[in-house]
């Protein structure tokens, strides 16, 4: 009997340890990073072929992901004589393509550029699941897909980023630099300079969260001009979050009184500051 108490009593300290090992780690997780926005829930859905169906008209085609660059890819060629091509990276929200199509053409307004969105793993049915190097992966693939499919894209890509996809435009910044055919230009609506996307709750601080740093990828010297767009009253990433990046690029940085996240995506002056830091 002793010995049988003997042996629980040993087990108490393993226990208690394991127990303070896992506070102190939620506590240094937490501590690093309590200034961040988040954490914000990964929004990828499917893509029904009802919507499929209706992505692929007046010109658009959407291939993948059984074919080429293995993602979910909407695009549409440039009209005749046109060369430039404008590349649009999407926020952490469901409808990827969708939101990709209509501010492609809110841009575009009628100009008859080459048009291209590409849905990183976890979004619109592209294979995989999401995180910060699934994101910069997929843009890099993206890049040598268009490229090699577009062979006279190569020498003339606009590149914009949105919320979450900044991270994905930065990354096919960079990779367009190293395949040395190198990016115009470069305009990010509300970027973030660090944030948390991933499970809530107590769980998600320990696994299945991601911490998404664009730090690394503030190299102003390794990319094209760039703008900064930010909401005034942006609630989900602060306006502080693209003073940040700004500063990192040494890029100018538009800030809009009282508009929110997505409504930067929508608002006239914005688009029309956009077009002005894209060169169209």
């Amino acid at each position: 009997m002793r010995g049988a108490r003997f042996r629980v009593n040993q087990r108490f300290p393993l226990v208690t340890a394991a127990v303070l090992a896992v506070g102190i780690l939620m506590v240094g997780l937490t501590r690093d990073d309590a200034d961040l926005p988040g954490p914000f829930p990964y929004t990828g859905a499917p893509l029904s072929a009802e919507e499929r169906a209706r992505l692929a008209s007046e010109g658009w085609t959407v291939t993948g992901p059984d074919a080429p660059p293995r993602l979910v890819a909407l695009t549409r060629p440039p009209s005749a004589g046109e060369t430039r091509w404008l590349v649009y990276f999407g926020g952490n929200t469901p409808g990827y393509l969708a939101e990709a199509k209509s501010v492609l053409l809110s841009l575009d307004e009628g100009r008859g550029l080459g048009l291209a969105a590409i849905a990183p793993p976890g979004f619109d049915g592209s294979p995989g699941k999401p995180s910060p190097e699934a994101l910069r992966d997929s843009a890099a693939s993206a890049m040598r897909w268009l490229t090699e499919t577009h062979p006279a894209a190569a020498q003339d890509i606009h590149l914009v980023g949105f919320s979450m996809g900044t991270m994905s435009a930065l990354a096919a910044a960079h990779a367009l630099r190293a395949q040395e055919t190198p990016a115009r230009s470069l305009v990010l609506f509300a970027p973030f300079q660090a944030m948390k996307v991933g499970r809530m709750g107590l769980i998600g601080s320990l696994v299945g969260r991601h911490r998404y740093d664009n730090q690394p990828l503030l190299q102003p010297k390794r990319l094209p001009p760039a703008l900064v767009l930010h909401g005034g009253a942006d609630s989900a990433l602060p306006p502080v979050q693209g003073e940040r990046v700004s500063r990192g690029l040494r890029a100018p940085l538009k800030t809009y009184p009282g508009i929110g996240h997505a409504e930067l995506l929508k608002h006239p002056p914005a688009l029309a500051d956009a077009r002005q830091g894209l060169g169209l």
